[in-house]
């Protein structure tokens, strides 16, 4: 099994998906994680994982966005996508563009208003301390 990761600017992502349909790539998943804010550099930031499949080689397109920012949405090409990112915007707050069946935040009820749109911050440690 091969495994190829790209990162990408979200402006990128509709060309670079419709290239993997046409190449007769399928959407395996699409994931998501709330990076600590000192890996965000001191902001917010959601690490979204866009994976493929063909004949059992898997490549990644990887992307960064900011809570309440607009990515463009792949459901036009891959429909299953709708369910990925309305979960993804509930969840952790990031916007998408042209879902083609969007649930205006009413696929799930929770106690908290996007749960995990920030991780916790991560302890740097102190200088001259030993751990």
């Amino acid at each position: 099994m091969t495994m190829d990761i790209a990162l990408i600017e979200a402006a990128a992502l509709p060309e670079r998906v419709k290239g993997l349909r046409a190449a007769g790539s399928r959407l395996a998943v699409i994931s998501a994680v709330a990076l600590p804010v000192a890996a965000a550099g001191e902001a917010p930031a959601v690490e979204l994982t866009y994976s493929f499949d063909k004949d059992g080689a898997l490549s990644h397109l990887r992307l960064t966005a900011a809570p309440g920012q607009k990515v463009p949405s792949v459901s036009g090409d891959y429909f299953s996508a709708f369910l990925y990112e309305n979960e993804i915007r509930e969840q952790f707050g990031v916007e998408f563009e042209g879902l083609v069946l969007d649930f205006k935040g009413t696929l799930y009820k929770t106690a908290v208003r996007v749960p995990f749109a920030v991780a916790a911050p991560v302890k740097k440690p102190v200088p001259g301390a030993n751990s």
